[in-house]
């Protein structure tokens, strides 16, 4: 069962991990950067090929300076899926990406689409619901990404 949707978190770090999500892209040479609300992914751009690519972004409160050693999965609500579904449907164009970020959101864990789809659902009790269903990606297939280059976001949420 989904968790219920959490108003106050996604007010506090929606438009901080969009922000910065673009400034990351624009500093790697993507261009024409969306974070436009849509009900979809939360950030559409194109690379520098004209290459479509669209980013979900999500913050994993928990995780505040370092990843913990101990935690050998990154886990992505199973709801994510309607947006992998969205992008198959539409011919899978492009490249879907899903980014958790660190409390701070000087981290990310970037994730192929396709390594999310084909990664184990398994369900988690959690402090918003029990038997949350999550697609739990292995560690060394993602990437951690140190964010803070190049970026200037002010994050006042401690």
């Amino acid at each position: 069962m989904p968790s219920k949707f959490d108003k106050n978190l996604y007010n506090q770090y929606d438009s901080l991990a969009k922000d910065v999500m673009s400034q990351w892209l624009l500093s790697k040479g993507y261009k024409d950067i969306n974070t436009e609300e849509t009900y979809g992914v939360d950030v559409v751009c194109k690379d520098k090929d004209d290459v479509e690519c669209y980013f979900e972004t999500e913050v994993k409160t928990g995780w505040r300076d370092y990843w913990p050693e101990s935690w050998k999965e990154i886990r992505i609500p199973y709801r994510k899926r309607r947006l992998i579904d969205k992008w198959t449907r539409g011919g899978c164009h492009g490249n879907l990406t899903f980014v958790i970020f660190n409390k701070h959101l000087d981290q990310g864990w970037f994730m192929d689409s396709k390594i999310v789809n084909e990664s184990t659902i398994k369900p988690v009790d959690n402090r918003r619901s029990a038997n949350e269903l999550f697609f739990h990606i292995k560690v060394p297939d993602a990437k951690l990404v140190k964010m803070k280059e190049n970026i200037n976001v002010s994050i006042n949420n401690e």
